[in-house]
């Protein structure tokens, strides 16, 4: 016969081991809906930075907040949510906000997206569902742009021979030299998707660099405010207002060397092209007496494409005046290849008498100055150092390139110098960029151009997402191809869907 002590010790024993396995179940059922918990929190803060980075990429197109905030639900969304509560905000929406509106001008839109996850054992004690906020900025990145464009008379050349508005000195005034036309109407559109808020909101910046012939003063330099004194430190040429770049963009001319050629040009001494005419003065294209003179028979002031000094003058732009917290973009335009440089020494070049002496101007190697293309060998794949004596306009423009877009601190091995880490687009404008000039195999322009374009894709001229392309009117990495300026806008348009955000936190 069983004691009533015994009787009491087992149904206690029963409660205490009832009360154990609840305790076992809530810890258990505690764990698994925490480790739930740790995992959807996880993929709600990847779709809430998913749904920030595409707002921010909303901000960039200045669309309204309502906008923004039906790209970051659709985002969010697709990566399995169902907002209670979603909220964009930005500087606007949330004015004196720290984080949102503090100086450096920044494009950060931020997102807080609330919901809720059903429990599965915490139910058991009452707890149906746990509330789940995250909260991510966007950012659409400040950037530093430069358009970089090519002015060069060649820009007159949709006009036929014995047009005159083939000739700069007839076309420029109207605003009827084509390309060029095309190119500043483009140029325009992009700047107004770049600089698309007012001044006082607007976090891009934007300048402004033309090239043609590089040994003038002043020629490649860039194209500052008006109004802006002269010469001005470099950091006067960025502007925040569309009107301003608008206004300089307006301003600007097909090169025209100012001047008519003599009848004899062979006695002439005057450096650089000019403008030569037949006996009815119908417009022939441009001359050089320096190169006809058999005295010097020097070339090196004739020529009107200096890429590599529109490049350099980029590279200054940015390492001088940069913001370090900004994307520094740089946009080329060319319609030819390289054939002028920037002086290659330092010699006050302004007095006829200094520059008869310093001849040649730039890097022009005298075994190119025999026919055209003057300054520039006839291998387009080649490259020499700068220190050669074969050194010529490619490679100085190839160098410049370098300059621009390579890293400063480590290079990659195939970088002539160190960098500015910026990145580059390439636009190559009509049939003279992809012409090819026999002995050579390839178009010296494309072959020119997609090697800045490599470079300034990731600053590793080595990792050429064009390689194996022989179509040098296929657009790859970030090299493009216009066969006509009315295409430009698609090229530009293009570019400007390319410029990333990028996530702050």
């Amino acid at each position: 016969m069983k004691s009533k002590h015994s009787v009491r010790t087992r149904g206690q024993m029963l409660v205490i081991l009832a009360a154990a396995l609840v305790a076992l179940l809530a810890f258990t059922g505690l764990a698994v809906d925490l480790g739930r918990y740790l995992v959807i929190m996880g993929k709600l803060r990847q779709a809430a930075d998913a749904g920030a980075l595409a707002a921010a990429a909303q901000f960039r197109e200045n669309r309204s907040v309502t906008e923004m905030t039906d790209a970051a639900r659709s985002v969010i969304r697709a990566n399995g949510f169902v907002p209670e509560t979603l909220q964009v905000d930005t500087c606007k929406t949330k004015p004196g906000d720290p984080y949102l509106c503090n100086p450096p001008r920044r494009k950060k839109v931020q997102v807080t997206v609330e919901t809720t996850m059903p429990t599965v054992f915490l139910q058991i004690i009452g707890i149906d569902t746990i509330p789940l906020k995250a909260v991510a900025v966007g950012e659409a990145a400040s950037m530093d742009v430069v358009l970089v464009l090519d002015t060069s008379e060649s820009m007159t050349y949709d006009a036929p021979p014995g047009d005159p508005m083939r000739d700069p000195s007839q076309c420029n005034p109207p605003h009827r030299c084509h390309p060029f036309e095309e190119v500043r109407n483009a140029a325009m559109n992009f700047t107004a998707r770049i600089l698309n808020l007012p001044p006082a909101d607007e976090q891009d910046r934007l300048a402004i660099v033309t090239f043609s012939d590089g040994w003038r003063t002043g020629d490649t330099a860039p194209k500052f405010p008006p109004g802006t004194p002269q010469p001005a430190p470099l950091s006067a040429a960025w502007t925040y207002n569309y009107s301003v770049a608008a206004g300089i963009l307006n301003s600007l001319t097909v090169f025209d060397p100012g001047w008519e050629c003599p009848e004899d040009m062979t006695t002439s001494d005057t450096p650089g092209p000019c403008r030569r005419y037949d006996n009815d003065h119908n417009y022939q294209g441009l001359d050089c007496p320096l190169w006809r003179n058999p005295t010097y028979h020097d070339a090196s002031t004739c020529t009107t494409t200096d890429i590599g000094g529109g490049l350099f003058w980029a590279a200054q732009l940015l390492s001088t005046s940069g913001r370090e917290d900004a994307l520094w973009i740089v946009i080329l335009l060319t319609d030819g290849s390289a054939n002028a440089t920037l002086p290659s020494n330092n010699d006050d070049l302004r007095s006829a008498g200094t520059i008869r002496a310093s001849l040649p101007i730039g890097y022009c190697p005298s075994y190119t100055m025999d026919a055209p293309p003057f300054c520039r060998d006839g291998d387009p794949l080649s490259r020499h150092a700068s220190t050669s004596s074969l050194y010529d306009a490619d490679d100085y423009a190839r160098d410049m390139a370098d300059f621009v877009a390579c890293s400063a601190a480590n290079p990659a091995p195939g970088c002539a110098v160190g960098g500015q880490n910026a990145a580059i687009f390439a636009i190559g404008l009509g049939p003279l960029v992809t012409k090819v000039e026999p002995p050579a195999t390839v178009p010296a322009g494309g072959a020119l151009l997609r090697y800045i374009a490599a470079v300034g894709d990731d600053g590793d001229p080595s990792t050429d997402p064009c390689e194996g392309i022989a179509d040098y009117e296929e657009w790859c990495g970030n090299y493009y191809f216009a066969p006509q300026g009315n295409k430009l806008d698609d090229v530009f348009s293009d570019i400007a869907s390319r410029l990333f955000t990028r996530l702050t936190h």
